[in-house]
């Protein structure tokens, strides 16, 4: 079951798209000559997805939300709480004024417990943070370092995109002074040949290679120092040009040009858009070679790319001229280039797939993982709290529904096996909320009461002194310094002679205990340390 929301957070949109970066840098690195040219355009589509769509899909295969996230999360949570407090100037005097709301950060023995009876208390819960906004985070805070992050992030998107404005427009300045071919009995036959006899052709004394220009109605122009006489050549270039507008490559590279609009402080995106338009160019030469069978018709096409040839950098993210060093390396994929076997097509698309899927899901949004409250029952020796470990949409009361199955399940298992309640509660859930039971975390603590704990402790010499203070513990006669009973969450520290450790099996039951007195190395570190501290 995946669960889709537009609720990403911006930072993790940076987080996962620089991850996919540098997973394709390295397939690229290791596979650009054995893969289809295809491949990587693809793939760099994908991540743009991914570094400008706020969408979150969770599925089985998600990972984890990065622990940052949740400290982001947590630090928004608290500051969120201290403003309004601040706000609204709130002071509570009394215990009669203030506000019983569990506390995520409250140290409390059972925290957020919920016991089996006819009616099942719902605790308060905080709201759903999963779509909290970066610039959310920082807009809504009034302190002086938010306000200069929010400040630097757009000015320098300001920047970038000014300064790629600019050479747009230095782009379309040069383009202004363009003669429509429209007699050229060559170029039209040869556009009707290609199907794309709908295309305008324009020459430029402005420009020194072919081109492609246009979002919406693509144009092709021609440096007018062509010979147009060349039918070869002229086949060449417009088999080349048409490919780029039947593969839609100038609104891939306008949504580059985004992206990097966007994300201009990472350098993972500046490299990326390098490589995209190389990757481009290498697919479309690859698209125009599927029509030729014959070595010299590479051949022939290698030349007319050298003959076109651009010396000097240009920019490749607005125009499709290539500088010298480019077009050789393209040249070397064209004289070895073979047709890809249909099995290396097969695993191309494959690889394509499989990444996409991988990489839409993968990364998923903050979520609130709480499923239930801490639940216990007089029936089983276990207390559980479950939660859920990727986002998933539950429907309606799902936290009601949830318990009431846990109880059900409580009432009816008499094992008291902590491992049996796991399968059986995530099973049941799994089949209540139709999600997998992996999608299921549950929590297992020892729950016994007072009278039950010292039962236990008193065939192992601890008992109390008095059964009114939970204090006055001695083991053999001596007063217990320190106490732990891990399983039960139950620890303890006051003036005494020696320390008290329980060790239960996996079941609950007491198994030892481990005794420390002075001259023991870990009882007279732990001395040391409370002198430290003055304790």
């Amino acid at each position: 079951m995946i669960n889709f929301k537009m609720n990403m957070p911006f930072y993790l949109m940076v987080f996962y798209g620089s991850i996919m970066i540098a997973v394709v840098l390295l397939l690229r690195a290791l596979l650009r000559n054995r893969l289809p040219k295809f491949v990587f355009p693809a793939l760099w589509s994908v991540i743009l997805l991914r570094l400008l769509v706020p969408f979150s899909l969770s599925s089985p295969f998600s990972m984890k939300v990065p622990a940052f996230s949740s400290f982001l999360t947590n630090v928004w949570q608290e500051n969120e709480r201290l403003t309004i407090a601040e706000d609204e100037a709130v002071t509570y005097n009394s215990a009669e004024n203030s506000p019983s709301i569990p506390s995520v950060d409250a140290e409390l023995p059972v925290p957020w417990t919920a016991y089996e009876s006819d009616v099942i208390e719902q605790t308060a819960v905080a709201g759903d943070s999963a779509g909290l906004s970066y610039f959310n985070y920082f807009s809504n805070r009034g302190h002086f370092p938010y306000r200069v992050i929010i400040f630097l992030y757009f000015t320098g998107l300001a920047v970038t995109a000014g300064v790629l404005l600019y050479h747009k427009y230095r782009c379309t300045t040069r383009l202004r002074d363009s003669f429509l071919v429209e007699h050229n009995e060559t170029i039209n036959a040869l556009l009707r040949e290609m199907d794309m006899g709908h295309i305008l052709v324009f020459t430029n004394d402005e420009i020194a290679s072919p081109l492609v220009c246009g979002l919406i109605s693509p144009k092709i122009y021609l440096p007018t120092r062509m010979d147009f006489s060349q039918t070869e050549l002229l086949r060449h270039i417009l088999s080349h040009e048409t490919m780029h507008i039947r593969r839609g490559d100038n609104r891939l590279k306008f949504i580059m040009l985004a992206a990097l609009c966007v994300h201009w402080f990472n350098p993972l995106v500046w490299m990326m858009s390098k490589y995209f338009s190389s990757d481009m160019e290498a697919a479309c030469d690859e698209a125009v070679l599927r029509r030729y069978h014959d070595e010299e018709a590479k051949k022939s096409y290698a030349l007319s790319l050298l003959a076109m040839a651009v010396t000097g950098n240009r920019q490749t993210l607005l125009y499709s001229a290539f500088s010298k060093t480019e077009v050789e390396r393209r040249v070397k994929n064209i004289l070895r280039y073979k047709k890809a076997p249909v099995l290396l097509l097969t695993l191309s698309v494959c690889l394509v797939l499989c990444s996409s899927v991988v990489f839409a899901t993968g990364g998923q949004a903050p979520f609130e993982p709480r499923l239930t409250s801490f639940l216990s029952s007089d029936s089983c020796r276990f207390g559980v709290r479950v939660t859920l470990t990727r986002g998933a949409s539950l429907g309606e009361n799902a936290e009601r529904r949830a318990e009431q199955i846990i109880f059900g399940i409580m009432r009816e298992d008499h094992s008291d096996d902590p491992d049996i309640l796991d399968g059986l509660i995530r099973q049941a859930l799994s089949e209540e909320f139709h999600v997998e039971a992996g999608a299921f975390e549950a929590d297992f603590s020892l729950v016994l009461d007072s009278n039950e704990r010292y039962a236990e402790y008193e065939k192992w010499g601890i008992v109390r002194t008095d059964s009114q203070n939970d204090m006055s513990i001695q083991y053999h006669g001596e007063t217990i310094r320190r106490f732990s009973d891990e399983m039960l969450g139950h620890y303890q520290s006051q003036p005494g002679t020696v320390d008290i450790s329980v060790i239960r099996d996996r079941l609950g039951y007491i198994t030892g205990i481990t005794v420390l007195h002075e001259g023991d190395a870990e009882y007279d570190r732990r001395t040391d340390e409370m002198r430290q501290y003055h304790w």
